[in-house]
C-alpha cells in the first residue's frame, strides 16, 4: 500500500445496515452497538460529501465476524484474515467507493 491520497476509513459493521436488519437482528440484538454504528455510517456519508471536493476518499469497512473477545470463539474469521482482506480492499479503493459501506472482501453492503 502507498499513501497516494488522503482517505478516511471508518470501521463499521453489517449490523448497522438498516436494510439488512431483518436478516441480522436475531444473531445480534445489540441496540446500542447497532445504532452507534448506524450513526457512524451517516457520518461516513456526510464526510464523503463534504470532502469530495478536496479529493479525500471516505468509506466504511465491515471487518467481518472475527474471532476476538467481542466476536467470540464461534466467529469463523481469524483476525489476520480479516486484516489482510481489509488491506486488500483498501488498496483497491477509488472515488466510486467513497460514501459506501464495504465488507472485508470488497462487497458493498446496503445502508
Amino acid at each position: 500500500m502507498s499513501c497516494r491520497r488522503s482517505a478516511i476509513i471508518n470501521m463499521s459493521t453489517v449490523l448497522a445496515s438498516v436494510k439488512k436488519c431483518p436478516e441480522t437482528f436475531q444473531m445480534a440484538q445489540m441496540y446500542p452497538y447497532r445504532t452507534s454504528k448506524a450513526a457512524l455510517n451517516m457520518l461516513t456519508c456526510c464526510q464523503a460529501e463534504d470532502f469530495k471536493h478536496q479529493g479525500i476518499l471516505v468509506t466504511a469497512i465491515h471487518p467481518g465476524w472475527v474471532r476476538t473477545e467481542m466476536g467470540g470463539q464461534q466467529a469463523p474469521l481469524m483476525p489476520q484474515d480479516s486484516v489482510a482482506g481489509m488491506l486488500r480492499v483498501m488498496s483497491t479503493l477509488s472515488n466510486k467507493h467513497s460514501g459506501l459501506l464495504l465488507d472485508w472482501e470488497g462487497n458493498t453492503i446496503p445502508w
